[in-house]
């Protein structure tokens, strides 16, 4: 999730279903079409990775191969040579002539590469996964030294000159985008597809890493629901919330109640939207726009001007996050919880 609304390239593709990732390549392909900025922007990142493909005159999207094969993108230099082939990913898997016929296609003798494009959480599934494929094939493909394995950059020599490299969509266009900073135009397409790219990191599911089929996530969860349960009686009990009438509430976005603090009725739980937005706690209050006008809006208020701010808009109304102390025993972070819930009635009691 982001601070901003999607941007329209974004909002367009929910409508392209599984065909997102089409539409990204044809935006990334249009964009290097028209800008030799990004262009050379995409060569140098190359270069960066071990290959010198020189200058890439012309760019082209679905260049089939003579053996049927259709990498999503082919650059080429000024004599019409193939010297890049890329393909765009996001949470799709490879298909069969992934990656083995594109090396194969690629010549062996000029340092020619192929170019994967992924979200950044998929990164090192995914370069297993490409390695592991080159060193089965029956072919005459072979892996050869890993040359790089940067922050978002990974590169290996594969049969001769070639290079196999991955980078994500992010360092592909923040590189694109510094190079183009002088074509407001170029730079505007550019942000287009970065949101595009945002959304699919998002919202896509994230690969598993094997600490989280553990059972500490599980029981993270748990404790985390009879936080809010034990948090909630407590309040209650000091005088400062009331929970008459109110259930226990679960949603789609976590686990929590409404509860009464003053004259507002906010949800009070875990939000996993928010935790996974905003990184600052998985406890959260979530006023209603409703509940969240006029003198409550005024009350809230020195929330937003603390620096970092402590109140969000999102999903029709405002959140506050409710941080937990790390590193304490459980009843003080009960106490610590109870406490701001407190803090956030008494900005009510005054306003």
């Amino acid at each position: 999730m982001t601070d901003h609304p999607p941007t329209l390239l974004a909002k367009l593709a929910v409508s392209f279903g599984p065909r997102t990732e089409d539409l990204a390549v044809e935006a990334l392909g249009h964009i290097l079409a028209q800008s030799e900025a990004t262009r050379r922007a995409l060569s140098d990142m190359i270069a960066t990775g071990g290959a010198d493909v020189g200058e890439i005159a012309q760019v082209r999207t679905q260049a089939t191969g003579k053996e049927g094969e259709r990498p999503d993108l082919a650059g080429f230099d000024r004599d019409g040579r193939e010297r890049v082939l890329i393909e765009a990913k996001f949470w799709a898997g490879l298909t069969g002539n992934q990656p083995v016929a594109y090396l194969q296609r690629l010549p062996a003798t000029t340092p020619p590469a192929l170019l994967f494009v992924a979200p950044a959480p998929r990164l090192d599934t995914l370069w297993n996964e490409l390695r592991r494929t080159v060193a089965e094939s029956e072919s005459e493909i072979e892996l050869g030294i890993t040359d790089l394995k940067a922050k978002e950059l990974r590169s290996a020599i594969v049969g001769g000159k070639r290079h196999l490299l991955l980078t994500s969509w992010r360092t592909l266009l923040g590189r694109m985008q510094d190079a183009a900073s002088s074509d407001s135009h170029t730079e505007k397409d550019i942000a287009q597809l970065h949101g595009l790219a945002t959304q699919e990191d998002e919202d896509a599911f994230l690969p598993l890493r094997r600490e989280e089929l553990g059972p500490e996530f599980a029981r993270r969860i748990l404790n985390l629901r009879h936080l809010v349960d034990q948090a909630t009686d407590r309040a209650v009990a000091a005088g400062f919330a009331n929970v008459d009438r109110l259930r226990v509430t679960p949603q789609a976005w976590g686990y929590g109640r409404f509860v009464r603090l003053a004259y507002t009725t906010p949800w009070f739980g875990v939000d996993f939207y928010d935790w996974a937005e905003h990184g600052i706690s998985p406890l959260w209050l979530w006023f209603s726009a409703t509940d969240a006008q006029g003198p409550a809006l005024r009350a809230l208020e020195p929330l937003r001007r603390k620096d970092p701010t402590e109140l969000f808009e999102y999903r029709d109304g405002l959140v506050v996050p409710v941080e937990l102390p790390v590193g304490v025993e459980y009843d003080a972070v009960l106490a610590a919880v109870v406490e701001r819930l407190r803090e956030i009635s008494n900005l009510f009691s005054g306003s």
